[in-house]
């Protein structure tokens, strides 16, 4: 596979500013929480999270220059699949942490395998759709099993209770399936199983169905239910055109839960005003044009598929994130990608964009 002498330098600069971004704004969100609630510095939250940027720098620098041959070797893709999978199991038995088992506690930090199942997913599906593009609409050998593959590993992140991320992968993998050329016919079919399914797992649970009626009219219960919604609508509109200023929100002060992970949108908004708000999203909205533009250059199928599913892992759930910040979506637990405190976000996060480097060093 030829490649160019350099990577696209515009997608790391865009992916730079946003990490920026983010870790100025987790210090801001966290210091208050960090010594109030926790005990800890000020800069507890922005040291452990430059901890997991420097892990996640070096991911992404070995997947940028790592063969691309390699990424779809099947006994790489199984292996990976297989240990995200005994991952995702293991949580399962992890003592519940706010009700959910989303994670494994470790020495040092808590793993989350779900969000590494995000990346796995998009390159298994890539090597899968690469080499069965011609039979896409075959159902035996190629519908079901990818059909298999993500209802296994959805299964076990809905087991998790993490529909937020369940339902991202779901949506990333339908976008590289609907790409491959998949029949109208199966779409609407699948469309019309998925959504009675969507709405038992949406409703089946009693917190989901809180936040599913919360979510309609979150001015029901202000101050319970619907206190994370409405706290977030009180800072988006606090700051105003130009905003606060960094560090002089008042919603991170034990009013919007969550300020350096779910919502910290929201804080962006009150303290950079709708025209940080608004810079950001743009820049996100250049790392996501950018993305396109390596998968519509690669000269090589796979690159083509992997660079579509990375792409649209970081904006789907960057998408979903800011609408929940924003109250057009049920609160979801999702972090912004690249942005919101969390070891295994950002690392997951930082892997799509050294893939994404990685392919667009192909010749277009």
């Amino acid at each position: 596979m030829s490649r160019k002498l350099s990577f696209d330098t515009s997608l790391f600069g865009a992916a730079t500013l946003i990490v920026v971004i983010g870790l100025v704004m987790i210090y801001s969100a966290s210091a208050m929480l960090a010594t109030q609630r926790f005990g800890h510095g000020a800069s507890y939250f922005f040291m452990r999270q430059l901890v997991f940027l420097a892990a996640g720098a070096m991911a992404m620098v070995f997947l940028m220059n790592v063969n691309p041959a390699l990424l779809q070797d099947r006994r790489v893709l199984y292996t990976g699949l297989g240990a995200i999978g005994l991952f995702l199991i293991v949580a399962l038995f992890q003592s519940p942490i706010n009700g959910t088992h989303r994670w494994i506690v470790l020495p040092w930090f808590q793993l989350q395998p779900s969000e590494f199942a995000k990346p796995a997913i998009v390159l298994f599906l890539a090597s899968f759709l690469a080499r069965r593009e011609e039979r896409i609409n075959d159902l035996t050998t190629t519908i079901l099993p990818v059909g298999f593959i993500l209802a296994l590993f959805a299964g076990l992140i809905l087991l998790g209770r993490d529909f937020g991320t369940a339902t991202t992968l779901v949506l990333v993998a339908a976008g590289m399936i609907f790409a491959a050329g998949i029949a109208w016919r199966y779409v609407a079919l699948i469309g019309i199983a998925l959504v009675p399914v969507a709405g038992y797992f949406a409703l089946s649970a009693a917190y989901r169905r809180e936040r599913v009626l919360t979510f309609l009219n979150p001015e029901a219960d202000p101050l319970d239910k619907g206190f994370q919604a409405l706290q977030s609508l009180i800072a988006l509109g606090t700051g105003g055109l130009s905003g606060l200023g960094i560090g002089n929100g008042r919603q991170k002060l034990f009013f919007l839960p969550e300020p350096h992970t779910d919502f910290i949108f929201s804080i962006i908004g009150e303290e950079l005003g709708f025209l940080g708000a608004i810079a950001l999203l743009a820049l996100f909205g250049f790392l996501a044009w950018r993305g396109f533009r390596i998968a519509r250059d690669s000269q090589d199928r796979f690159a083509f598929y992997a660079a579509l599913g990375c792409t649209l892992m970081i904006a789907v759930q960057a998408l979903v994130n800011v609408s929940v910040a924003l109250c057009l979506l049920p609160t979801k637990g999702l972090p912004l990608p690249l942005v919101s405190y969390g070891g295994s976000s950002l690392i997951a996060s930082l892997i799509a964009v050294g893939l994404l480097l990685n392919f667009s060093q192909q010749s277009g």
